[in-house]
């Protein structure tokens, strides 16, 4: 029976994997193995090592600790788990190069949640 954490692993490696829109062939291809490998990452089947996590880190652009998230590992303590969308937006929100562009963002996004929360009172 494959252990919690390599689930939680393989489970990220593909929600991460799927949100750069990356194919288990693609992934295998660039890491030197084949998709059947990529699919028992994913499934927590099989363990992946720390150079190959490391990388998988690389290719798709993240913190290896991302692929830990949700293992209750996280030196920062508990983070809130986002959707994709959710995540595609946070990049592209540190991708701006104006303060005055992200202070923007935030107040758009405040108040649009605010008018949510007064329609729903």
């Amino acid at each position: 029976m494959p252990d919690p954490v390599d689930i939680i692993v393989g489970r990220n490696v593909r929600q991460f994997r799927a949100l750069r829109r990356v194919s288990q062939l693609e992934l295998g291809e660039a890491l030197g193995l084949t998709f059947q490998q990529i699919q028992k990452y994913e499934k927590g089947t099989n363990r992946v090592s720390a150079s190959k996590l490391h990388q998988i880190a690389v290719f798709l652009d993240v913190e290896i600790s991302a692929l830990f998230e949700g293992a209750g590992m996280s030196p920062f303590g508990s983070r809130v788990e986002l959707s994709p969308d959710a995540y595609a937006l946070a990049l592209s929100y540190d991708k701006l190069n104006s303060p005055a562009g992200k202070e923007a963002v935030k107040t758009i996004v405040t108040l649009m949640t605010g008018e949510v929360a007064e329609t729903a009172a």
